[in-house]
């Protein structure tokens, strides 16, 4: 690998460490937020105006991407970035600071997508292994440390600080995209469908405030199904016109079997990922009764097989089949959700670690390969809108996994106690004294434990779905069946 593609990958790296920090760091501000800006009732929307742009930005940017090229859009999309983050950090008030969050978002999402993309335009299949296993990493110590990082500003420093860390490191990779990404770009003179922007920005709008109104509301809500109702019927109009327009936002091409089933497993894959990023450090904390420190635990070897399992990729990536390559990276997840399925409030923490190692192995393969199969299917000019529908596809498994995860928590909680005749609040769970720390851990318990079993049936759904994919070599293409 040459100097210059190097940097690049450092750039894409700083660009992902960002998007990371941004999600993890908040959260260490909102008590400071709230109680400075007088907004606990609005505190819910600085995350999810944030999760509705960066949504749509994926889809957007993806297809504007492969009109225009990469390089002025990536660089675009770190100002929008930077100047979200900027406005962030000047906030005077909850409202104000919504907005900002939202064109923060708009610029992460931009970036998630355009990055993958350049990604694929940039290295060869074997050096786009080592790459996402390394962006995997990065993205994981991130995430990790920015929590620290937050609570350390936060002592020093007020919450305005923990907006404005991310600057330096986007003008970084501004400065390394301007010098260093030189790669050829293919861009072609089809016009913008505006149409199918607007409609499908829309269908986004709605269906992720169904899936973030579900952890809420019941499902018969105006909420929930009012909401699924519309974007169906906007979908449905979605189709109409664009069934008539010469160059669509999403070709038709995008919905092959092939993709298709790429992208159920792709969605089922972030539903599980999300899981291990917020319950297994929860886990540890709440059931088993570990400091927070000990959250490193279930995170860094999961990142570290995660690359490990990279590496491996790149080298066998010409010789297998991408199905025999899945499905075998699918089952050893299944395998580690299994193992931690299996997981005792009393457990040795080498079992987490265990189970966590098994389950990053998995990821690092099967992530891998679900965006590869999807990039060497289609043609170079639709690398941005693929890239971008597999990013939108994730957003949307760990928007409704958080949430069905969050409801199916609560829940086993709340049976645990009904079952004792107790009527437990669990909004208030943790900070409710007059509850036994035994019940409270069993009731936790159970609660993960269903987590647990339900992310392994779905760990199991993804290999049986991976069966129906052709077997081919990313390589040469050569369909062997």
């Amino acid at each position: 690998m040459t100097l210059e593609k190097k940097l690049v990958a450092f750039a894409l790296f700083a660009c992902t460490f960002m998007g990371a920090v941004e999600i993890t760091i908040v959260t260490t501000a909102i008590p400071s937020i709230v109680k400075d800006l007088n907004g606990f009732n609005l505190s819910s929307y600085i995350f999810s105006v944030y999760l509705l742009t960066s949504a749509i930005a994926t889809t957007v940017f993806g297809k504007l991407s492969d009109l225009y090229g990469r390089k002025k859009l990536l660089q675009i999309s770190i100002v929008i970035f930077l100047l979200g983050s900027t406005l962030c950090g000047l906030s005077g008030s909850m409202v104000f600071l919504i907005i900002s969050r939202g064109i923060q978002g708009l610029g992460s999402g931009a970036i998630n997508t355009l990055s993958m993309t350049i990604i694929g335009d940039v290295f060869e299949v074997e050096e786009r292994a080592k790459i996402q296993g390394y962006n995997s990493t990065v993205w994981s110590i991130a995430s990790l440390a920015a929590p620290v990082i937050g609570g350390a500003m936060l002592i020093k420093l007020t919450w305005h600080s923990v907006f404005l860390l991310n600057i330096p490191v986007g003008i970084l990779s501004i400065i390394l995209i301007h010098k260093f990404y030189n790669a050829s770009e293919s861009k072609n003179n089809e016009k913008l469908d505006v149409k199918g922007l607007t409609l499908i920005s829309i269908f986004i709008v709605c269906l992720i405030q169904a899936m973030s109104s579900f952890e809420k509301h019941p499902f018969l809500s105006v909420n929930v199904l009012g909401l699924l109702l519309l974007s169906s019927i906007i979908l449905y109009i979605f189709y109409r016109v664009e069934k008539n327009i010469e160059n669509p936002v999403l070709p038709y091409r995008l919905f092959s079997k092939e993709i298709f089933i790429v992208m159920l497993i792709s969605f089922f894959n972030s539903m599980i990922l999300i899981a291990m990023d917020v319950y297994n450090p929860s886990f540890m904390q709440s059931v088993q009764g570990y400091e927070p420190i000990m959250s490193v635990v279930p995170i860094v070897p999961m990142s570290i097989f995660w690359v490990i399992a990279s590496f491996i990729l790149s080298k066998i990536i010409s010789r297998y089949s991408t199905k025999s390559i899945l499905i075998t990276s699918l089952l050893i997840l299944a395998i580690g959700l299994l193992v931690l399925a299996t997981l005792k409030p009393d457990s040795n923490p080498l079992l987490m670690m265990m189970g966590c190692s098994i389950v990053g192995f998995g990821f690092g393969g099967s992530f891998n390969m679900l965006l590869f199969i999807v990039q060497e299917t289609l043609s170079r000019d639709d690398m941005g809108i693929a890239s971008g529908a597999v990013m939108f596809i994730r957003t949307l498994g760990q928007t409704l996994g958080i949430s069905a995860f969050g409801l199916l928590l609560n829940n086993s909680v709340s049976r645990y106690f009904k079952e004792y005749g107790m009527n437990v609040d669990t909004g208030s769970l943790l900070a409710n004294n007059a509850i036994k720390a035994s019940d409270k851990i069993q009731s936790l318990f159970s609660g993960y434990f269903s987590i647990y079993l339900a992310c392994f049936i779905i760990g199991i759904v993804c290999v049986v779905t991976a069966f129906l994919l052709p077997s081919k070599k990313i390589i040469g293409s050569n369909y062997d069946e």
